[in-house]
């Protein structure tokens, strides 16, 4: 699976990398301390050997004695694994009381021990005084004594290792993050540019993002103008379509009034639909929340007051709406109009922060809408009673202009 985090997959390389080198150092490290041990080793029983050879010498009865013997306490101790003996390929002629009763066999090989443990020897020849023949002196040691000393060596190295991977983790983990630390100070000023609180990118503090950078202001300024000549097209249509509305008013008959009223608002939702899209593109429209609520419910007040609904605003702390001012305070008027046309004693408006920007709610206490009936009733045109007045259009072109600004309005029974 493909780690989408830069920093999870920085630090899995990174991890695996180093635990590999130190594998490797460990195995490297671990064949140098083994050779170093077995030569220390060899050398110690080579020693040993040259001490037999040195005492060796030819008796009366024709064996062989070792005067003085080896002064080293472990070929004394019985079954110890350190031994010598001398042979001469026929026979054992002589042996340290470490062996007892037992030989390393007459060839002096010295693989095992007479009680059959493993062992590491050195084996040499010589010729001992008072005879010509050729003689075999073989020293040994247990070999599980050199897997001791090796291990006693590797138990310090592995604890090296680790502490030492240990902290180049750590310090890995510090690296990436302060690697990192140039992409979060450069999402916050891309962040910056889209709440308007600057009109483009800074030099990027890293060389690698600088090419970003400027592709980023290179794009914020193409949308600006693009933004600018779709303001331009708005006001230049409405400006072109208005005259001849009032043309075409003024030469109708009563009975195209309401045709002409009804093109006159398609055009204007059109323009206010083409406006809310412009405001919503702009990083620098910025609108407080608050005012536009309260002066929403002062101007349904006398409304209100006439059908006995209590208005009531609840919008403090509430962070700013991106987009136009005018085109906000038309939504929730049509959107507040209707819940004052349905209430029976209360209307409340509120906005709070959410993790996508503001959520604006509108709650009365009146009949609701059923839950079936909740997507039908945002068609173009749609009604679920009949007696009130209204043309239907209200929630659906509340619905588009909200989702010009990136956003949706939500039918829903309130909490409580």
């Amino acid at each position: 699976m493909r780690l989408r985090s830069i920093r999870a997959r920085m630090l899995a390389w990174s991890t695996g990398l180093t635990m590999a080198a130190l594998v490797v150092a460990w195995v490297a490290l671990s064949a140098v301390l083994a050779d170093f041990v077995s030569r220390r080793l060899d050398a110690e029983l080579t020693a040993a050997a040259r001490g037999v050879m040195a005492a060796a010498r030819w008796d009366a009865t024709g064996g062989v004695a070792v005067v003085p013997s080896p002064a080293d306490a472990r070929f004394e101790r019985p079954l110890s694994g350190w031994y010598w003996q001398v042979s001469d390929g026929a026979a054992v002629l002589a042996r340290s009381p470490s062996l007892v009763t037992g030989t390393l066999g007459v060839d002096g090989a010295g693989r095992t021990g007479p009680d059959g443990a493993a062992l590491v020897s050195h084996v040499a020849g010589f010729t001992a005084p008072g005879d010509g023949r050729r003689l075999t002196v073989t020293v040994t040691l247990p070999a599980a004594e050199a897997e001791g000393a090796l291990a006693v060596i590797r138990r310090p190295l592995t604890l090296a290792l680790a502490v030492l991977g240990a902290a180049l983790m750590a310090a890995q983990v510090l690296a990436v993050r302060a690697g990192l630390m140039d992409l979060t100070y450069f999402a916050r000023a891309v962040a910056a540019v889209r709440d308007g609180r600057a009109k483009a990118l800074p030099r990027a503090r890293a060389a690698e993002l600088e090419p970003l950078s400027d592709e980023l202001n290179r794009l914020i300024t193409a949308n600006a103008a693009q933004l600018e000549r779709a303001r331009a097209h708005a006001g230049d249509l409405a400006h072109a379509l208005k005259t001849p509305l009032a043309v075409l008013a003024n030469r109708a008959g009563p009975e195209d009034a309401a045709l002409i009223d009804r093109m006159d608002r398609i055009i204007r939702w059109h323009l206010k639909r083409a406006r809310a899209a412009a405001a919503g593109l702009d990083p620098s429209a910025h609108v407080a929340l608050a005012p536009v609520l309260e002066d929403v419910a002062l101007v349904l007040t006398p409304e209100a007051r006439r059908r006995g609904v209590a208005l009531q605003v609840a919008a403090t702390g509430a962070p700013d709406f991106r987009g136009d001012a005018e085109d906000l305070a038309e939504i929730l008027g049509a959107l507040t109009e209707n819940a004052v046309k349905w209430a029976r004693t209360s209307v409340r408006l509120a906005a709070e922060p959410c993790p996508d920007g503001v959520e604006i709610t509108i709650i009365d206490d009146g009949p609701g809408i059923p839950e079936a009936d909740r997507a039908r009733i945002l068609a173009r045109g749609a009604r679920l009673d009949e007696t009130m007045p209204g043309h239907g259009l209200g929630l659906s072109i509340a619905a588009d202009r909200i989702a010009a600004y990136g956003g949706r309005l939500i039918l829903a029974e309130a909490e409580g």
